[in-house]
């Protein structure tokens, strides 16, 4: 086989009495141009081996359904808005039980084209989100005594309107595993991230002695609001989240946050990357 999916394997230990299997898919990054287009994208990802993206996410899905394991895909499944793009998730994702999050890259016509702020996602979440079966600010499933919340935070902030059904989350009891596409600020990660060749952390409240140091535009990008430092410190402060899974620094990385619960993210889907866990 011309491209062969790596599995990475993870445990996240939370107490419960009959394990759950779950497959992490994220950062796809499906990069299909509409007739008459040439982004340049699909060969950014792909390289020379042509049709890789796809043929990593079906080998994924089949491996999923193979196995038994709720899937799990915290994002950017689709690189920009695009008729053909869209056609790939309305055929091969919509009919695939599947917990969503948010990326970035699902509101973006095309990177770097406008400022991606709070309206510029609005409008095109109007655009994407009648092809996932997810309310894509915002979700929640329990299985397996576990409930899974996704919350969008694409954009590097949470609004105090997302605590608040976080916190209504909370109140059914439940065991919370949180599902985001950024991860969260730690120093272990952002070390990482800058080892990698990166100018900034990409990460959710990073705190100011690194925001000093980017540049204008990623500075403006990634400065935490109020209500985003609220709500981290929230999440950090809530008993019942017990994990958080996410994607976006196309690296594989177990993480530590600060109140000690693991953060497990993963390489993207387009690289051939996915992670089984098993929360026991």
């Amino acid at each position: 086989m011309k491209n062969q999916l790596k599995v990475l394997e993870s445990a996240i230990e939370i107490g419960l009495e009959k394990p759950l299997k779950l497959l992490h898919i994220t950062d796809t990054h499906l990069a299909f141009d509409d007739p008459g287009k040439d982004s340049g994208r699909q060969r950014h990802f792909e390289g020379e081996h042509k049709g890789c993206i796809a043929d990593y996410y079906f080998q994924a899905v089949d491996y999923a359904r193979k196995n038994g394991l709720l899937i799990v895909n915290t994002g950017d499944m689709i690189d920009f808005l695009s008729e053909e793009n869209f056609a790939f998730v309305d055929k091969h994702l919509k009919g695939i039980d599947c917990i969503y999050a948010a990326g970035n890259h699902d509101f973006c016509h095309c990177v770097g084209e406008a400022k991606e702020d709070a309206e510029y996602k609005r409008n095109n979440m109007k655009i994407t989100a009648p092809h996932f079966n997810t309310n894509l600010l915002f979700d929640s499933r329990v299985t397996g005594g576990v409930n899974f919340v996704t919350l969008d935070n694409s954009y590097y902030l949470i609004s105090d309107g997302q605590v608040d059904m976080l916190r209504a989350e909370a109140a059914r009891g439940y065991p919370i595993v949180l599902c985001v596409h950024v991860p969260f600020y730690t120093d272990a990660l952002a070390k990482d991230t800058y080892d990698r060749g990166n100018d900034c952390t990409y990460l959710v409240a990073a705190p100011e002695e690194h925001l000093k140091t980017y540049n204008d535009y990623r500075r403006n990008q990634q400065t935490p609001d109020e209500a985003t430092l609220r709500a981290v410190d929230y999440i950090m402060n809530e008993p019942l989240i017990k994990a958080v899974i996410a994607g976006h620094m196309h690296c594989n990385f177990d993480d530590t946050l600060s109140n000690g619960i693991p953060q497990l993210v993963t390489h993207g889907t387009y690289a051939g990357y996915v992670r089984e866990i098993t929360i026991v």
